[in-house]
């Protein structure tokens, strides 16, 4: 019986060193090939620099917005908060640019309706349309006010400086039916033409987002800067 108690306890502490062994050796593991991310969310880059160990992670920025955050800090990540990834992994960052702020973008040779449907959709007030002769297509946005790039309060918003000439060039409307609406809009753009109004229809058996009808003749020439609206499969 004593025997027996002997040979219990050693199997016990074998368990035990094994257990504790196991564990001190994956903590180990973890530590030098793995690390959890940390929450940057209301940092600043220079705060994340002095917060992070080196040869942990690497930090880096990759866009710029207004959000519900001080301009300067961090108001996205990517990987997320708690994420257990290799040393050395980069860590995507977004900074914000304050509550009510953005960056003008660069709508040089894009069509006012389109540039003016994106800034309404962003809450951009437009002060002033003004209008001047260009070898640009005919409402085609030839400059903004502040200038691109510029940090501008959205309630203070931006003018726009449009051209009024209408081109006299004309070209050849490419055939985009069977297309996919990304790839009819690249086509068409290289042509220096515009999607007008897009009408969605039921087509049985094709996918959704194919170009099925246009309301102008593949091979037709127009004015340069012309819209042709697009019919779609749903």
């Amino acid at each position: 019986m004593k025997k027996f108690f002997i040979i219990f306890s050693y199997v016990i502490a074998l368990c035990f060193i094994i257990f504790f062994g196991a564990n001190i050796f994956l903590n180990n593991y973890f530590n030098n090939y793995f690390y959890k991310t940390p929450n940057l969310i209301g940092m600043t880059i220079e705060e994340t620099e002095k917060m992070i160990p080196k040869g942990t992670i690497e930090v880096a920025v990759v866009g710029k917005d207004f959000s519900n955050l001080p301009a300067g800090e961090i108001f996205m990540q990517e990987p997320s908060e708690n994420k257990v990834v290799k040393r050395g992994r980069t860590v995507k960052v977004w900074i914000s640019a304050g509550e009510n702020f953005f960056e003008v973008p660069d709508f040089y040779g894009q069509q006012l309706f389109e540039v003016r449907s994106f800034l309404e959709e962003k809450g951009i007030k437009i002060k002033e349309i003004s209008r001047t002769s260009s070898d640009l297509a005919y409402n085609c946005i030839i400059a903004t006010t502040p200038g691109v790039g510029s940090i501008v309060d959205v309630n203070k918003g931006i003018s726009i400086l449009v051209s009024n000439r209408a081109s006299s060039k004309t070209v050849r409307v490419p055939d985009v039916i069977g297309y996919t609406l990304n790839e009819a809009k690249e086509v068409i753009k290289a042509q220096s033409l515009f999607i007008g109004e897009i009408i969605k229809m039921e087509v049985p058996g094709l996918e959704s987002n194919i170009i099925v009808d246009m309301s102008v003749s593949a091979g037709s020439r127009i004015s340069a800067g012309s819209n042709i609206n697009l019919v779609i499969s749903k």
